[in-house]
């Protein structure tokens, strides 16, 4: 299973299903998105099978979408949003 999903479930689990202890703060969410990310992009660099293009492609477009919602958001709740 990738990486981010693997996360993506223990902190649903670790949040949802736990009773919501320990919640990341909006930072860590940030910072483990952009390693996401960058992850995504490494595996794009490295994908040879044509299956797995089109799969590092959709997990490259998604990763990126989530990083920069959330430093869009993060911007937001910190008043520094211009425009």
């Amino acid at each position: 299973m990738v990486g981010w999903l693997e996360n993506l479930l223990r902190s649903f689990s670790g949040q949802y299903w736990e009773g919501g202890s320990n919640v990341p703060s909006d930072e860590a969410v940030l910072a483990e998105a952009h390693r996401d990310w960058l992850a995504a992009r490494e595996f794009f660099d490295h994908a040879t099978d044509p299956d797995l293009i089109d799969y590092a492609i959709l997990s490259l477009q998604a990763a990126e979408k989530r990083y920069v919602y959330l430093w869009k958001k993060a911007r937001r709740k910190s008043g520094r949003e211009e425009g």
